[in-house]
């Protein structure tokens, strides 16, 4: 039986899917931890494996086992060097193909139809594909300098508040609480956070903003409006005549206030970046057929 893994890695979690050559599922996996090569390609390969080791005793596969094809959509898979140092660890029997988590969430969502893709996860970025089979993309350029409106910039926007606040720019309200508990109120320990570069550790703040602004907390209110400004504003780059599909943790928090906004051009995903790469693999066997 072929058997086809597909990877779907962003900056804060690994999943991994089995499917047969009919696109029929066998196994799944989650590793908690990354699979992003802009933190590490040594440390998103080791996680991977670890995922292909839950798989292979998921299958009943000996010690060892490989499939006949990796399918991978990793964060940061555009950076050539960091590309690079992560192919090389593969092994040489191991047929694969790699593109971007973005990339693989379109083919997901849109079930390969012309359509965009909202992901709004850890990170943030727009990929379209038209109907001339022309794709594009903006945003996702990483964190801290891109990636607006992500789990990992509302995650900084919070401890930037805080900041603030036990500066003397005084917040109030539940959010600022809860945050204190969070980040603590000794100079070293709040340190830890507002030097903190990890985009997968700031996004873990992000549930926190968005249940204080459940209890309409107005500076959480605000927050989440910013998020939502940032996803606009990308939308804004694409072709505006094709259908919308939002996917991520943020973007699916996010979905209620969107829809206010693109009315009849959100459409529920069609699947996920997993079945998406399967597609993929699939779309090729075709071709060559």
């Amino acid at each position: 039986m072929t058997v086809i893994v597909a990877v779907d890695g962003g900056g804060s979690r690994c999943r991994l899917a089995a499917f047969d050559e009919f696109g029929r599922p066998l196994a799944r996996a989650i590793v908690d931890g990354h699979a992003s090569l802009s933190r590490s390609p040594e440390q998103a390969w080791q996680n991977i494996e670890s995922g292909l080791t839950q798989l292979q005793k998921q299958l009943h596969r000996a010690p060892g086992w490989l499939p006949d094809r990796l399918m991978m959509g990793l964060a940061g898979s555009l950076q050539e060097t960091r590309r690079q140092r992560f192919l090389a660890q593969l092994p040489e029997t191991l047929a694969h193909t790699l593109v971007t988590d973005g990339h693989a969430q379109l083919l997901g969502a849109s079930a390969g139809r012309p359509g965009i893709c909202l992901a709004m996860g850890t990170g943030s970025v727009v990929h379209w594909l038209d109907e001339q089979g022309k794709s594009g993309m903006v945003g996702g350029w990483g964190f801290p300098v891109g990636d607006e409106g992500s789990g990992a910039w509302l995650g900084m926007r919070l401890v930037q508040m805080y900041l603030w606040h036990v500066d003397g720019r005084r917040q109030h309200g539940s959010l600022i609480e809860a945050a204190s508990e969070r980040l603590g109120n000794r100079v070293s320990d709040i340190q830890q956070w507002s030097t903190q570069t990890q985009a997968g550790v700031l996004a873990q703040l992000a549930p926190l903003v968005f249940e204080h602004a459940a209890r309409e907390d107005a500076l959480a209110i605000s927050l989440i409006d910013e998020c939502v400004t940032h996803a606009l504003a990308l939308l804004d780059l694409a072709p505006q005549h094709l259908p919308v599909h939002v996917v991520g943790g943020i973007g699916e928090r996010l979905k209620d206030q969107l829809a206010a906004q693109l009315g009849e051009r959100l459409h529920k995903a069609r699947g996920d970046a997993l079945q998406g790469l399967w597609q993929a693999w699939a779309d090729t066997q075709g071709e060559s057929a």
